[in-house]
């Protein structure tokens, strides 16, 4: 399970995404509240591995493919 599957979870019930990256940082981080959003979004990046963003970027002429092939040919997305 890769680290946004983990973060970021639908809901059953309204479909949105709940705050389970919110519980996340607060267990890890319990003696330390983000009092702005600044440092939220920088323990957030912190927590990405690098090696997960480089697996995005290289896998992303696949899924552009996969896009093409299923549409069958160049679509408006």
């Amino acid at each position: 399970m890769g680290l946004a599957s983990t973060l970021f979870r639908r809901t059953s019930s309204t479909g949105h995404y709940d705050s389970t990256w919110i519980q996340y940082f607060a267990d890890e981080k319990k003696n330390h509240s983000f009092t702005m959003l600044s440092e939220l979004k920088d323990a957030v990046w912190d927590k990405i591995q690098p090696s997960y963003l480089e697996s995005l970027t290289t896998s992303r002429n696949n899924r552009l493919f996969q896009v093409m092939r299923k549409f069958e040919g160049p679509s408006s997305y």
